[in-house]
């Protein structure tokens, strides 16, 4: 049997980062970007030795888990083993979570999204 490996404490550190960022999201593209730099930054220090850009997260918020990682990263050996044995998946989940409940806030309220806008 595999030993479980656990990312949760890398997570709880970032949540509070996402956290932030959603609170200061001015549109759906900054919960998206929140949510994929801040996935990125998980993945550097949990794979430290795979380069993992933009395009390799994801947010969706029409799909069941309302993110995606590209092809490429999944095909990578040591990140399917990882994935596969470890608690990833959920604190990834998490993130996408925190990115969906701030994107259904957004959709329902746009008049405030609005009001953080500085015009100069």
């Amino acid at each position: 049997m595999k030993e479980q490996v656990s990312y949760s404490a890398i997570g709880n550190e970032l949540i509070h980062e996402l956290r932030d960022r959603l609170n200061n999201a001015e549109n759906i593209s900054d919960i998206r970007n929140s949510f994929s730099y801040t996935v990125i930054g998980l993945l550097s220090q949990a794979f430290q030795e795979m380069d993992v850009d933009a395009d390799d997260v994801s947010f969706h918020p029409d799909k069941e888990q309302h993110f995606q990682i590209s092809d490429r990263v999944m095909k990578d050996k040591n990140f399917h083993e990882k994935w596969q044995h470890s608690d990833l998946p959920n604190v990834i989940q998490k993130f996408a979570d925190s990115a969906y409940h701030k994107y259904i806030h957004t959709c329902k309220h746009p008049e405030k999204t609005n009001k953080k806008i500085r015009k100069p």
